[in-house]
């Protein structure tokens, strides 16, 4: 029986995995993000650096969002072929490593291909670990543990902002990407003895397999709203923090690299609202969170447009806490909607996901040209207002995805 058609009643009398095994989740979330954004708080220093424009610059990002894109639905079949801790133990050792080689970088064009390599070792991470979650743990915890997850996720990229803008202010980029390599290194033990092995996967029969059932994903229009919505998720965060950069380094405000990189702290705040937000969309469904998600987001957005610094800053946190809590109900939302292959389907979720990062990373540099950040501002909003009508209108009104899709096929879904 593939591990997406366990019957509810069998797995809610499973062994529930240890204290261990939540810090290994968190320790994954806190990998892969360790150095996806790396470069973000970098990019007006690094204009100095290599002579290049904003719209070049801005490829550190787009190159490493794509290529995890690109990777996300083979890196999905890859995991339910030859099992979630052995692909996610794997693509943690490789992104360690290729953090450290980005360091010998002499240009840009070097450095551009170190970040290709990096997204390429990313999307094993969260494929696995969100299937991995989908499957060991019972249906009732899945929402709280996968957004213990996106707090991983949350501190690792601030961390790696933090990290990488205080290693370039004391010495250089390169020294900034040797010590993001040496603590990623760090998560490989953490994730390799603390997550037991899976009790409750069943192999694909083939890779093949496994990829035969990427078409049935796009035939689920539950998916594929889904999909849309994380295109929508990281668009938004992506475009906000890699532009605001670019807004507050210039008069009147004229912060330096190292102010620049403490305005991540604004991240942290997404540990402490993720996992209440689990509690809540248990209690009240996803959807309803979402959308209270979305609002606070579209209402830190709009308080960016005010001169005052501190009231940019506040704007600048209720956005994130609003992007951290729509992920987490998006992502706990797309194991349970895939009525087989899970992973790959959560491999699809995060190619659309990154592929919405890497356009708001790029495309948004016109707007900017033209409209500086009150034109950003204005393209966050019609995109976040889009993804809230889509989650209204697809996602069920109450109950988990899991519910949704152990219904017998044929009867109507319940809202």
């Amino acid at each position: 029986m593939p591990s997406s058609e366990i019957p509810s009643s069998a797995r809610a009398g499973q062994q529930v995995p240890s204290w261990r095994a939540r810090v290994a989740v968190v320790a994954a979330g806190m990998s892969a993000f360790f150095t996806m954004y790396a470069t973000q708080g970098l990019l007006p220093s690094l204009r100095s650096v290599f002579h290049a424009g904003v719209a070049e610059l801005s490829l550190t990002i787009t190159f490493t969002t794509l290529a995890v894109a690109l990777a996300a639905p083979f890196s999905g079949s890859v995991s339910d072929r030859f099992g979630r801790k052995r692909v996610l133990v794997l693509s943690v050792t490789a992104l360690a490593a290729t953090t450290l080689l980005a360091a010998s970088a002499g240009s840009l064009h070097a450095l551009l291909a170190w970040r290709l390599l990096q997204g390429l070792c990313i999307p094993g991470i969260f494929t696995a670990i969100v299937a991995y979650i989908g499957e060991e743990w019972p249906a009732g915890q899945v929402p709280a543990v996968t957004a213990l997850y996106i707090s991983g996720c949350v501190a690792g990229g601030f961390l790696g902002r933090f990290i990488a803008g205080l290693a370039t202010a004391l010495w250089d980029w390169q020294a900034a990407f040797l010590v993001l390599g040496l603590v990623n290194a760090g998560f490989i033990p953490l994730v390799a003895w603390g997550l037991p092995r899976s009790s409750r996967f069943r192999p694909s029969s083939s890779l093949r397999a496994s990829l035969a059932g990427l078409p049935r994903h796009l035939r689920n229009p539950l998916l594929l709203g889904s999909y849309a919505i994380g295109f929508g998720i990281l668009f938004s965060q992506v475009c906000t923090f890699t532009y605001i950069g670019f807004h507050l380094s210039e008069a009147p405000y004229d912060l330096s690299l190292r102010q620049i990189s403490m305005l991540f702290t604004v991240y942290l705040v997404g540990m402490l609202v993720t996992p209440v937000a689990g509690r809540l969309a248990w209690r009240f469904g996803q959807r309803r969170v979402f959308s209270y998600a979305v609002a606070c987001s579209s209402l830190g957005m709009g308080l960016t447009l005010l001169p005052s610094l501190p009231l940019i800053v506040l704007g600048l946190t209720l956005s994130s806490a609003g992007v951290f809590i729509a992920q987490s109900m998006a992502t706990s939302q797309v194991p349970g909607f895939a009525r087989e292959a899970r992973s790959s389907a959560v491999g699809l979720y995060v190619m659309c996901y990154y592929f919405g990062g890497s356009v708001g990373a790029f495309v948004p540099s016109v707007v900017w040209l033209h409209a500086g950040w009150p034109g950003c501002v204005a393209l966050v909003l019609l995109v976040q207002a889009l993804i809230g009508v889509a989650a209204l209108r697809i996602w069920p009104a109450r109950g988990s995805a899991q519910q949704v899709v152990h219904q017998p096929q044929g009867q109507p879904q319940q809202a």
